[in-house]
């Protein structure tokens, strides 16, 4: 494997979700029986977490001639050109440049992303728009495979 990124969530939605699940037992508590109101507190906290782990497991990978975004793939064929996007021209990409055709696996706690164009006629996405706490290694890495 030439590539491995998780995106993980940052630490302060971890820390966030606990403050919220810390006021709404304040709230359940007041309301609710000792038993009732811990078994529902403590469901509401396992099921952010969850949320939370199930959402920061995202992986980038380039390995051999397959590039994967999450659950997406693509050959390494199918790649045109790849450019890094620094925070100001992701904001642009997502926003006055989109193309609503495009293929999109971006986090908001990220702002950096890898935009892939896609040579594959079959393909309905136009590019792919990544997001990447290192653009251009995850772009370098692209790079590489398309030459091996």
């Amino acid at each position: 494997m030439s590539y491995s990124e998780r995106l993980t969530v940052p630490v302060w939605w971890w820390l966030a979700v606990v403050g919220l699940a810390a006021s709404l037992a304040v709230a359940v508590f007041a309301y609710l029986d000792w038993p009732l109101a811990t078994a529902i507190t403590l469901s509401l906290l396992v099921g952010l977490l969850v949320l939370l782990v199930g959402y920061g497991r995202t992986r980038l990978e380039v390995a051999g001639r397959t590039v994967a975004a999450g659950r997406a793939r693509i050959g390494i064929e199918h790649v045109g050109e790849v450019t890094a996007l620094d925070e100001p021209a992701t904001s642009r990409a997502l926003g006055a440049e989109a193309d609503h055709r495009a293929f999109l696996l971006t986090r908001p706690y990220i702002p950096t992303t890898v935009r892939i164009h896609v040579r594959d006629a079959a393909d309905p996405h136009p590019y792919w728009l990544i997001s990447s706490r290192r653009p251009q290694a995850f772009a370098a890495a692209i790079e590489q495979a398309r030459v091996r």
